[in-house]
């Protein structure tokens, strides 16, 4: 039982750990989340601890520990008779006529005992089931750490963006859209919410939710975790017509209708800095872009012009006018689908483990054995039963054996 408690500790810290910090991410992701410790996390596999060897192991050690408890407590309880622990014993409380009537008759009419006549000695029985309290716990505990463990393990994850105004769509049909996100809240804090409306093959729907850091969208056997974020530039081409599209851009992203005239797009940068050595751009930041700026190649007639511009500036190229627009913010979203079973078959382990420690601490098994010259208490000695009996007993005096 040690070693179990012992192993018990072990799952319950590596979870806690597990927990603290972030699974299954990237790892440029820990070399700037924990720059100190992020060796030591990566080295000892502190991203993935629930698929890791030495958690599984643990939980291995821990089954095998369960099932042997058990088992040895199952045979325990299946060659134990309640009735065998006062068979050739004693009263060892002396009462006289009247505390025997009273003790007889708070057995019989309160505690509404089972009895068993063994010639002149009365054997009192009750909540022999409690007996299997330790053996049903045991039992919860094994088949919670299983389905635990399997819930950890067994979930598949994606990881994915979208842009606000679209929908992500899972293989199942599943259909995630992204009404909106946000970097910052209204008074300029970093706030990182999405508001997402996810519906399920079956019809379901979560309708708007908000969705934010520790705080997923569940449906079904789905939660949906706010991740990352980004932001991403926005062009608009609008030609002599007045055909207007709009384009996403990235990084050497080149817009041009005849492959040779048009934008060559560098990079969205968050915005410009004035140094002793002049004006450079910022590189990167943390949150919203505050005054964000376009890096680009004109290219037009063979020849190559680099140029900056912000959001609304227009450049007409080849015919075509090209618009900068303000740059989009998006969420970077973790999906996380489970079997349905894991979370039922859960949901019944907790629930089998609660009915173990009720029926332990609450159905304590009663044995008591009366005969003419007193009682003894036997089995689980409750400790309500016990104090009962003694005030019983002590109404008028009693005598130990």
């Amino acid at each position: 039982m040690t070693f179990g408690v012992i192993l018990l500790g072990l799952v319950i810290l590596i979870s806690v750990i597990g927990t603290v910090i972030p699974q299954q991410r990237e790892a440029m992701f820990y070399v700037r989340q924990y720059p100190s410790y992020y060796q030591l996390i990566l080295q000892t596999g502190l991203d993935r601890v629930f698929t890791s060897w030495y958690f599984i192991a643990v939980i291995v050690l821990l089954c095998i520990n369960l099932i042997l408890c058990s088992l040895l407590r199952w045979r325990s309880l299946q060659a134990a008779d309640p009735a065998a622990a006062v068979q050739n014993r004693r009263s060892d409380v002396r009462l006289g006529a009247d505390q025997r009537q009273k003790v007889t008759s708070y057995l019989e009419n309160t505690l509404h005992c089972q009895k068993r006549e063994q010639g002149n000695r009365t054997i009192y029985t009750k909540y022999l089931f409690g007996r299997y309290g330790t053996f049903i716990t045991h039992l919860g505990i094994l088949l919670t750490v299983i389905f635990f463990a399997a819930g950890m393990a067994l979930p598949k994850l994606h990881d994915t963006s979208c842009y606000p105004g679209e929908s992500i769509v899972l293989d199942d049909g599943t259909d995630i859209h992204v009404e909106s996100f946000a970097i910052e809240d209204e008074s300029g804090k970093l706030d990182y919410r999405s508001v997402i409306n996810v519906t399920l093959p079956d019809g379901r729907s979560s309708g708007l939710t908000e969705l934010s850091v520790n705080h997923p969208v569940s449906l079904g056997n789905l939660k949906v975790y706010q991740q990352t974020y980004g932001t991403i530039g926005q062009v608009s081409v609008t030609d002599t017509a007045g055909h207007k599209d709009v384009f996403y851009v990235e990084s050497n992203d080149f817009l041009s209708a005849d492959g040779k005239n048009g934008i060559l797009i560098d990079n969205l940068y968050p915005g410009l800095e004035e140094t002793e050595e002049g004006t450079k751009l910022i590189m990167s930041t943390s949150g919203h872009y505050e005054n964000p700026v376009y890096l680009f190649m004109v290219m037009q007639e063979g020849t190559q012009e680099a140029m900056l511009a912000f959001p609304g500036d227009e450049l007409e190229v080849g015919g075509y006018t090209y618009r900068f627009e303000a740059p989009v913010e998006y969420p970077g979203l973790r999906i996380k689908k489970a079997p349905a079973y894991a979370n039922i078959s859960l949901l019944i382990s907790v629930m089998i483990l609660t009915a173990g420690l009720f029926i332990t601490f609450l159905m304590a098994p009663v044995t008591v054995l009366v005969d003419e010259e007193g009682y003894l208490l036997a089995g689980g000695r409750p400790e309500g039963v016990r104090l009962k009996l003694k005030a019983l007993a002590a109404e008028k005096g009693e005598t130990h054996a």
